[in-house]
């Protein structure tokens, strides 16, 4: 495993603009300038060498404290950032407006301090800031407190904003909640997995919270609402509902336009599910639609733009796949894909493997099982546990193919007896898929392609009587690559 560093990877995040601020800045420092010698340093390494470093620096002076020379080295540029950004993300605004506040209150100054609460006041009841909301209601206690101002009346009606802004709070907390609920159901897989799982979705469904959405009392609840419904109703095969509250939620927010600006991260996730449905439903009108506002709008944020990047690669990958149209699908991969490496560690992981899984696909669909091969292996190469298991099972058969048609027999029968421990691990095998795998270990016993022949010829109609459609991998069809072995 490569050796990571907290600085080193901070200063790989930055964008240009952000370095360029920092430089510019840091001519502008009181003081001895060498740790920017260490920024430069840092950033010209791929890979973190702390040796390299000490060996580099071993004539300055801040080497015998290289740790207090790294930490003074993540503080000006953390300090550096807060200034950068001040003004990029209304919530930062608010905070920085919130130490103003503060200061201005123990240096006496509380006529600038009210006028500085009004302001902030209105910012945060637009965005629903509602925590933000009661400290500006402490603050403004205490001045009135400290010019003997209060009194019943302003005591009631300060009470009473807390109150409201508490309660509309622990609404948001409730909807969170039913976030992390919906999450655990769907770790280990987007698949009903049985009809006791399904009666679990439809209960789950049956909450007030998801059915009025009158007691979504913030925008950040109502967002919420949509999402969990138009997921929800997926998972459990209710297409028709599901689209709907997909295609609510991107209304919702582009109907409130500054929720978009301060959180874009939530436009992208509504522009991806709502794509995600249209592909698998074959809806290219509609689908085209969506990605449209995908591409054109203009997201800021590095974070932000690597989201969109990877969303937008899922998507036409997507398509090309749905199309058949490999040709285009390859020359997007070598074209395009291949450079969201450079910012791999912006990449939600999910999708990197979801675009690497298909990369590997498409390559065996061609009949590229080298090129299947390399990428596959970085499918298998990212263990985070936080994968979906039904995908990772698709890989897992996907690597038995293609180590099949690279004639690597003698690595089949470890790779089927994992993959079935994996599947009855994770509830995953169905009586399709262990046929399927029984009858790839058994080719695997012989490179006679007569022998093997027979072998399918054996196994195959019983295989046909069972329901492919209950496999776990939907994007491979196994019986079509049998049949292709008998020609």
């Amino acid at each position: 495993m490569k050796k990571t560093h907290v600085l080193h990877d901070l200063i790989h995040s930055l964008s240009k603009s952000e370095k360029r601020f920092i430089r510019l800045n840091a001519q502008f420092h009181q003081g001895d300038k060498t740790y920017m010698k260490l920024f430069d340093a840092i950033e010209r390494q791929k890979n973190y060498d702390e040796e390299v470093l000490k060996v580099k620096f071993r004539n300055e002076k801040f080497i015998n404290q290289f740790g207090v020379a790294k930490n003074y080295l993540q503080q000006f540029i953390l300090k550096q950032l807060r200034q950068y950004h001040a003004g990029l993300k209304v919530n930062i605004e608010c905070k920085n407006l919130l130490i103003d506040i503060e200061i201005l209150f123990w240096k006496g100054q509380y006529n600038l301090a009210k006028k500085i609460i009004l302001k902030t006041t209105k910012i945060a009841q637009r965005y629903d800031f509602f925590l933000v909301l009661e400290e500006l209601n402490y603050w403004e206690g205490r001045i009135h407190n400290a010019l003997f101002k209060l009194n019943e009346t302003y005591k009631t009606a300060l009470e009473d904003s807390s109150k409201q802004n508490i309660q509309k709070y622990l609404n948001i907390l409730q909807y969170r909640e039913l976030i992390n609920t919906a999450q655990l159901m769907m770790k280990e897989s987007e698949l009903v997995r049985g009809e006791d799982e399904k009666d679990r979705y439809n209960a789950f469904l049956k909450n007030p919270l998801l059915t009025d959405i009158s007691l979504a009392q913030s925008n950040e609840a109502k967002y919420n609402y949509y999402v969990l419904n138009g997921v929800l109703y997926r998972v459990i095969g209710c297409m028709e509902k599901s689209e709907a509250f997909r295609k609510q939620l991107v209304n919702f927010l582009e109907a409130n336009p500054h929720l978009i600006e301060e959180n874009p991260i939530h436009y992208i996730a509504a522009l991806h599910n709502v794509l995600t449905h249209f592909l698998v439903n074959h809806d290219y009108p509609e689908f085209n639609k969506y990605l449209e506002k995908l591409k054109t709008f203009n997201f800021k944020m590095p974070h932000e733009k690597a989201s969109v990047f990877s969303s937008l690669c899922l998507f036409e990958l997507g398509y090309y796949m749905e199309r058949k149209d490999y040709e285009k699908a390859i020359t997007f991969i070598e074209n395009t894909i291949t450079k969201y490496e450079d910012i791999n560690t912006l990449i939600n992981i999910q999708h990197s493997f979801l675009l690497n899984y298909h990369a590997a696909l498409i390559y065996f669909n061609v009949g590229n099982y080298k090129n299947a091969l390399l990428w596959i292996n970085k499918v298998i190469n990212i263990t985070s546990r936080n994968l979906r298991v039904d995908v990772k099972a698709a890989a897992f058969l996907l690597n038995i193919l293609i180590h099949h048609e690279l004639k690597n027999l003698l690595l089949i029968p470890y790779l089927v007896k994992s993959t079935i421990e994996f599947l009855k691990q994770h509830h995953l095998q169905t009586e399709f898929d262990k046929k399927c795998l029984l009858v790839l270990l058994a080719l695997s016993k012989t490179n006679d392609e007569k022998q093997q022949q027979k072998i399918i010829a054996k196994n195959l109609p019983a295989l046909e009587k069972l329901d492919k459609n209950t496999s776990t991998v939907s994007d491979i069809d196994v019986i079509e690559w049998l049949k292709h072995k008998m020609i």
